[in-house]
């Protein structure tokens, strides 16, 4: 099995590559974050690591459970908080500038992604997968909004696909439902307790971009579908559906 700090290094510094490329406009909207640049994007995930590192989130109060955003307001409005604190402080800042904060924040991610005090972190194990989820995802958005190619398959993306399954099954048990099946590359994974109640096919990168909350409604019923998708739908995503289709 690949090492999570490590595959989290990997993709770090495909992108800042990315970012620190002369030809690259920080000023570029990112339709995947409509409200945000590239800029703004590389801010938000500088911010979360350095956060972590200096275990600073304010916006979250004791016993709140991150896994419980897609259902619980106040745990939505202290993520919302935090991301927009995090790209405030950091509106004015050059990109080198957050590169550096960034790699200096890393190495207390990365003893969270090797398995060490956990107990320490503000979300506990999840702080270290968030992160990684947080990266893969952000890559792509940066990526496509600046007309670039998908970024090559690595194990931090089967990861970030595992930790999203991992939230999607919390949703789908907590309502009750059938489990669902992902089916990708040649293998089928349960999510969920009990017989399935559908099944739903697609390479990992586009089931991620799903959960991610990176496709419209309209975009998953096109995917390859065997039994009824509408009770999933409105859970596929803990951010909830997008509202603009991307393509990336």
């Amino acid at each position: 099995m690949a090492d999570a700090a490590e595959s989290y290094q990997h993709v770090q510094e495909r992108l800042i590559a990315v970012v620190t490329d002369p030809s690259t406009t920080m000023r570029t909207r990112v339709p995947a974050c409509p409200a945000w640049s590239v800029h703004d994007v590389l801010a938000h995930h500088t911010g979360y690591i350095a956060d972590v590192a200096a275990g600073n989130f304010p916006e979250f109060s004791q016993g709140q459970s991150i896994l419980n955003e897609w259902r619980d307001a106040e745990v939505a409005r202290a993520r919302d908080a935090m991301t927009a604190r995090q790209v405030t402080e950091r509106a004015d800042r050059s990109v080198e500038s957050l590169v550096t904060e960034w790699q200096k924040a890393t190495p207390s991610l990365l003893e969270l992604l090797s398995g060490q005090r956990p107990e320490a972190a503000p979300f506990g194990s999840l702080t270290g997968s968030i992160a990684l989820n947080d990266l893969v995802v952000h890559e792509t958005d940066i990526r496509s909004a600046l007309g670039l190619t998908r970024a090559a398959e690595s194990p931090a993306l089967s990861m970030a696909l595992a930790g999203y399954g991992m939230s999607l099954s919390h949703r789908i048990r907590s309502l009750g439902l059938p489990a669902l099946v992902l089916a990708y590359a040649g293998m089928k994974r349960r999510i969920g307790d009990g017989e399935p109640g559908a099944q739903v096919r697609a390479d990992r990168h586009e089931l991620l971009r799903v959960m991610a909350g990176r496709r419209t409604r309209e975009q998953i019923l096109t995917l390859d579908w065997e039994g009824d998708p509408l009770p999933y739908l409105s859970i596929l995503s803990e951010f909830g559906l997008a509202d603009t289709p991307t393509t990336d």
